[in-house]
């Protein structure tokens, strides 16, 4: 007599996506990537339940975010909309859609449409019981409203989401990432003290959890601190400090980093070094295919080395075409400062003036939120 294969609760697997989905939010990519191989296996025994099955999709979308594949992750949420939202009355799925596709539209740059996407899920939040969650709203929430310059939405999303995170173990490395969304924000409101004293806190939690990707980026973002406001040998420092942490991944912080690296030698005059890293920059920026990056290493390139007005206005149009206001007034008012070094005066006053005129869409974003 054949037997008959039992076949695998859909509870369990919900419970194993649960735990996946855990892992995730801690950022363990090793952990994550094992426990994803685990329940694919699981899949094909499992008694019948789309919304089991359309749950691991969503995790799994989310999954592809944080290893940086956002054009599958793009393409599993696309296939999943009319699911996600016409077919199921299940809030948890409907919520997660949501906050997973606003995630993509901000990793796609898309800030707006990030924005609109966690509107609709905070007002489902209500319905999901668990604290971490809503922590993990909150902190995305925190680093959309920062990317538009909201910095007192950013700073009030972030310190809710600090709160939970603080009051559950295992959440360290997004306890440092709330640290240094606060200090993003005061740089951005110029109270440099606080900035500085928050993200030299974030690098040392980091340093004694070995958390070794967030300490790198606390010394990137220090770095960034220091470089706005002049502290060129400082800013240097720290973004040799962040390049000298071993990555077999060429995550988009390396292109960030190489791109700063080369901005600060420039400024220092140093051309030559910062022409190597320019093409280190640009090399990574093409293998994953980054265009606002490569606009922004031929933006450097075209200001401090070849100097040639019309090449850098057609790269920034690059930027403002994808509605990166805040890439567009710092580069422009670099170049205002570059030109007024110069004694260009016609070129310096026509940067300025960009600068200005960016500011300004930075503010008319705010009423494309729905």
């Amino acid at each position: 007599m054949e037997k008959v294969e039992t076949k695998i609760e859909f509870e369990k697997v919900a419970r194993n996506l649960n735990d996946w989905y855990e892992v995730i939010k801690q950022n363990d990519i090793p952990k994550a990537t094992t426990i994803r191989e685990k329940i694919i296996k699981t899949l094909p025994n499992m008694e019948e339940n789309q919304n089991v099955l359309l749950y691991f999709n969503l995790i799994d979308s989310r999954f592809k975010l944080m290893i940086e594949n956002y054009s599958d992750s793009g393409r599993l949420l696309g296939k999943m909309k009319y699911e996600a939202l016409e077919t199921t009355t299940d809030d948890m799925i409907q919520y997660y859609f949501y906050l997973f596709n606003g995630m993509y539209h901000f990793y796609e740059k898309d800030f707006i449409k990030a924005i609109n996407s966690y509107k609709i899920a905070e007002r489902k939040l209500n319905k999901i019981p668990d604290e971490i969650e809503r922590a993990e709203f909150h902190y995305q929430a925190a680093i959309a409203y920062y990317e538009i310059r909201q910095n007192f939405f950013s700073l009030n999303h972030a310190e809710k989401a600090l709160g939970s995170f603080k009051a559950h173990e295992g959440y360290i490395n997004r306890v440092i990432k709330c640290h240094m969304l606060f200090a993003m924000n005061k740089v951005d409101l110029q109270l440099w003290d606080e900035a500085i004293a928050l993200y030299k806190h974030a690098i040392d939690i980091a340093s004694q959890n070995k958390d070794s990707y967030s300490e790198s980026l606390g010394y990137f973002n220090l770095g960034i601190c220091y470089e706005r406001q002049e502290r060129l040998q400082e800013a240097k420092e720290c973004f040799e400090e962040t390049s000298s942490f071993a990555s077999s991944d060429l995550t988009s912080l390396t292109i960030r980093n190489c791109y700063m690296l080369s901005r600060t030698f420039y400024k220092l005059g140093l051309n030559e070094i910062a022409r190597e890293w320019r093409i280190k920059g640009m090399t990574y920026a093409e293998n994953v295919n980054e265009h606002v990056y490569k606009a922004k290493l031929h933006l450097i390139y075209f200001l401090y080395d070849e100097t040639n007005p019309a090449s850098f206005d057609l790269n920034m149009n690059v930027l403002k075409e994808k509605n990166l206001w805040s890439d567009v007034a710092d580069l422009s008012l670099n170049a205002a400062l570059y030109y007024k070094k110069q004694k260009n005066t016609d070129l310096s006053s026509k940067y300025f003036e960009e600068a200005c005129t960016a500011k300004d869409q930075i503010l008319k974003l705010t009423e494309a939120l729905s």
